[in-house]
């Protein structure tokens, strides 16, 4: 009976590692958009270390639903709802001690009011801390607005409101926030300066603790139902812009005036992709996510696309895949670029269970970009919109999961994933998923 037991494990074995080497030679063959894994980049691998809540979490809170990292800091947006119906939203502030994470504040508008939306979009650099609060009335019914928070030691404090100069009912004004050292980014999608809904982007800069609006951002074509600014990304003195309509455009400073430098379009876009709703910018690399894409796994499967920089020339470099990408995955609809590395969301991931979500890890060698690492969790479930929101710095992933139901009804969680230097293949998901914590 003992040698039975055995030979049945053994078997079990035996199963667990060639099913997955199986699939993974049928997508390299049939696949060819996605290069085989090499060597180098089999080093590494992403583990979860931990699970955030908030610590105040209840139901409906949609923790998780926008986040920011960086270094040992992160930033995790709540679209609370109270015991009355009423949208009183926050933002929580989590430090890290070696691999603990410990909340250490929870940040409010000083001014905040119901359904204001503060936290739809957050960023963070060093101790500053931007938060969108999109459907703010000061200029307007949902004019928007956008939030200052400065860390002084452990101790957060609301710097400035920012308003657009020439704000108007409706813009949304803090749908998208980006924030790069002195200088803010924010898009205001529904602006209709170009047209109907053509959008728009706000550069502010801050001299001292004074935040001073620097320039009003919009296409060279604008035009109506572009809604450019839907997604925004800052690195120093360069700007990515997404829009609603298949196009991301780059924007560069010199001085203290911008200009659009180029417009970038998928080499084999087609309408309704959703090229441009979501962009991430490091350096002279662009990664823009078209999370409708259906040209390669499957309708609404998605895709990401890579765009990199030589003097004041844009090339896109590669098209990532999700390796097991299949219909309404939405592959693309969050994304973080740091370095040579990419973190790619899949929400919907339908391949095993409909709607569980995933989140992928691409990287970079030379100009090959590889699938390295699927990040998953055991306690993922259907519907929690995984990956809908990711950010990465250096070696850190953090994933949100706003309608995960840990602490009721969509509360919300996110996650933390960190690489280390063990060797990983990824010929081996299995045993990956087995032994994260």
């Amino acid at each position: 009976m003992k040698k039975k037991i055995i030979s049945i494990l053994i078997c079990m074995l035996l199963i667990a590692i060639a099913v997955p080497v199986v699939e993974s030679f049928q997508y390299s063959t049939m696949n060819t958009t996605i290069p085989s894994i090499t060597q180098k980049n089999m080093m590494g691998r992403w583990t979860k270390t931990q699970k955030f809540h908030a610590r105040d979490g209840t139901y409906y809170e949609y923790f998780g639903h926008s986040v920011s990292l960086d270094g040992n800091t992160a930033l995790i947006a709540s679209l609370g709802v109270d015991d009355n119906g009423d949208a009183i939203h926050s933002v929580y502030v989590f430090t890290r001690t070696k691999t603990t994470w410990t909340q250490q504040t929870k940040l409010s508008a000083s001014d905040g009011a119901p359904y204001d939306n503060f936290g739809f979009s957050v960023s963070l650099s060093g101790d500053t801390a931007l938060i969108g609060a999109c459907a703010d009335d000061d200029n307007g019914n949902e004019s928007g607005s956008a939030y200052v928070f400065t860390r002084n030691g452990t101790t957060w404090i609301q710097q400035a409101k920012l308003l657009a100069s020439d704000g108007a009912e409706g813009d949304l004004f803090g749908s998208t926030v980006s924030l790069s050292g002195n200088t803010a980014l924010i898009g205001a999608d529904c602006d209709d300066d170009g047209g109907f809904l053509s959008g728009s982007a706000y550069v502010f800069s801050r001299t001292g603790i004074t935040w001073t609006q620097q320039q009003k951002l919009t296409a060279s074509d604008s035009a109506a139902w572009e809604w450019f600014g839907r997604s925004v990304s800052l690195d120093g003195n360069t700007a990515l812009i997404g829009t609603g309509a298949e196009s991301a455009y780059v924007f560069t400073r010199t001085g203290t005036i911008w200009a659009q430098q180029a417009k970038l379009l998928a080499s084999d876009g087609e309408a309704d992709d959703a090229f441009g709703w979501s962009v991430s910018l490091d350096g002279d690399t662009a990664l823009i996510g078209a999370e409708l894409d259906t040209n390669d796994n499957g309708i609404g499967a998605g895709s990401a696309y890579v765009f990199t920089r030589t003097g004041a020339t844009w090339t896109q470099q590669a098209k990532l895949l999700a390796s097991h990408g299949t219909n309404l995955d939405n592959f693309g609809e969050a994304i973080s670029l740091d370095g040579d590395t990419a973190l790619i969301g899949a929400p919907a991931y339908m391949q095993i269970v409909i709607g569980i979500g995933s989140v992928y890890i691409f990287t970079r060698s030379g100009t090959t970009w590889t699938q390295h690492q699927k990040l998953r969790t055991l306690d993922n479930a259907p519907y929690n919109s995984y990956g809908s929101s990711v950010s990465l710095d250096n070696n850190i992933a953090l994933i949100g999961a706003p309608f995960d139901d840990d602490k009721g009804d969509q509360s919300g969680s996110a996650y933390v994933f960190m690489k280390d230097g063990k060797p990983f293949s990824s010929f081996l998901p299995f045993f990956s998923v087995l032994s994260s914590p």
